[in-house]
């Protein structure tokens, strides 16, 4: 399975709970966009105030926070994230595999300099 397949399957099932990724105009497009990004944030957000907590404990064991269970939160609020990008590719239209080979070409020529 690809990373297309996996977008694939995720837009199927938001498809039947009724949430499209086709749309008739570019404002109804973007405005499900904005929707989007406002829920990939948010779960960003989550991701981010788990690692803040883990850090927090780590330093001075301020919480009383296990750090394996905060992992199994933190895959959690990866994949939740993944997910949102799977949903937005699919409404722009982007073919994650083919782009992001493009972009990690890119990158190595464009960083040559700091290889080690």
């Amino acid at each position: 399975m690809n990373i297309n397949d996996l977008r694939e399957i995720q837009i199927n099932q938001d498809k039947k709970i009724g949430f499209d990724v086709t749309f008739t105009s570019n404002e109804d497009k973007y405005e499900q966009i904005t929707k989007d990004l406002v829920g990939l944030f948010g779960e960003i957000g989550e991701f981010s105030n788990i690692v803040k907590k883990i850090n927090i404990q780590l330093t001075n064991n301020a919480y009383n926070f296990n750090i394996d269970d905060a992992e199994i939160h933190l895959r959690e609020e990866w994949v939740d994230t993944f997910i949102y990008l799977l949903r937005i590719s699919a409404i722009l239209g982007i073919d994650i595999e083919s782009e992001t080979l493009k972009k990690m070409k890119f990158n190595n020529t464009r960083y040559e300099n700091l290889k080690r």
